[in-house]
């Protein structure tokens, strides 16, 4: 109740109050298991972290192929437009709303976006190693951005209720990293033509 809450509304428009009388409950069963409405912000990110580790959020986490890039994205847009565009990211909407004095909070909300981060981190890292990306290519900037196209397309498409943008954004992100690629494609052909001529020129 309170993470579906929390989503479609945000922190600061969610008083204990609301969530108690939508689940039923009274501030003494609060009160019991949680210290503060900080304290159930905690929990909640926490528990939302297990289930994304655990796979019950369906987020594809292991890419081994470009066809799982670009679904990885889809899968975003798809869980959006099902929402009809009026919510984006959990975490991002209760991260933006996370104060200078909520460390813990922003900890919880790191933690989270770093665990989901390195799916593209791993696949970015895999793919260089199989030559399909040049060496001089960061898996670590690549990943920051295609999350942060993620992030942003999220919240764009809640602020439009529309995914236009968002898809947008990822038609020309799938095109700037298959451009990577052909860099590599041109670089064996560069080399392979370097070698015939050296051969050819050879006493």
């Amino acid at each position: 109740v309170a993470f579906d809450l929390f989503h479609a509304q945000g922190v600061h428009a969610t008083g204990i109050d609301q969530i108690l009388k939508k689940a039923g409950a009274g501030k003494g069963q609060f009160y019991h298991y949680f210290r503060s409405k900080d304290d159930l912000l905690h929990h909640v990110m926490q528990q939302f972290f297990a289930r994304l580790k655990s796979g019950e959020i369906p987020v594809k986490q292991d890419l081994r192929t470009w066809k799982d890039l670009e679904d990885w994205f889809h899968f975003f847009i798809e869980a959006q437009k099902g929402m009809g565009c009026e919510r984006s990211c959990p975490i991002g909407t209760i991260g933006a709303e996370i104060s200078g004095g909520q460390g813990a909070l922003r900890r919880d909300a790191c933690e989270i976006f770093d665990y989901a981060r390195s799916t593209l981190v791993r696949f970015f890292r895999a793919i260089r190693r199989k030559g399909d990306l040049p060496k001089s290519c960061d898996p670590e900037a690549l990943a920051d951005f295609c999350y942060a196209i993620m992030q942003g397309g999220l919240l764009v498409g809640k602020i439009r209720r529309d995914s236009r943008a968002f898809e947008n954004a990822v038609r020309h992100a799938l095109s700037h990293v298959s451009s990577l690629r052909s860099l590599t494609r041109l670089d064996f052909w560069r080399g392979s033509l370097a070698l015939c001529v050296s051969l050819q020129t050879s006493p």
